[in-house]
């Protein structure tokens, strides 16, 4: 699996299994909470994309 694909794997297992990120109202709208996790594993993602449009992802 290439960085991209890994970090946003990685990324995506967090978003789907934290109990913050998948916290809903009472109507089930996701509440956007903040979450350091998240946040640090997005930036990874951001990073690894970057590196991928220089030609770092081959």
């Amino acid at each position: 699996m290439a960085p991209t694909q890994s970090a946003f794997a990685r990324f995506a297992d967090h978003c789907a299994t934290c109990r913050t990120c998948c916290a809903v109202d009472d109507e089930g709208a996701n509440l956007n909470l903040p979450c350091a996790e998240q946040g640090r594993l997005y930036e990874e993602y951001r990073h690894a994309s970057r590196a991928a449009a220089r030609g770092g992802d081959r």
